[in-house]
């Protein structure tokens, strides 16, 4: 399994890809409080995963996203949790 990150609105909003078996499970993790649910979904593959996590993002928090805002999709190490810390 490995879990991929990236952090939108300096790290107000997390776009995440997760594999399972032969697909990656694509969320969106936004402020506490805020409840606009973003849609949750499957893709075959982890770019794709990664292209439509921030399509969600910028469905649900629409924003000029750039590295120096946004950052860049990076890989989770096992000893980090999944868990907003906001």
């Amino acid at each position: 399994m490995s879990t991929w990150q990236r952090l939108h609105l300096n790290a107000a909003v997390k776009a995440m890809a997760v594999s399972e078996e032969q697909r990656f499970f694509v969320f969106v993790r936004e402020l506490a409080g805020q409840q606009r649910r973003p849609r949750e979904c499957y893709r075959s593959n982890l770019e794709s995963a990664q292209e439509t996590a921030d399509h969600i993002v910028q469905a649900y928090y629409p924003h000029d996203c750039s590295d120096q805002i946004c950052g860049q999709w990076h890989r989770l190490g096992f000893a980090q949790k999944l868990v907003p810390r906001w």
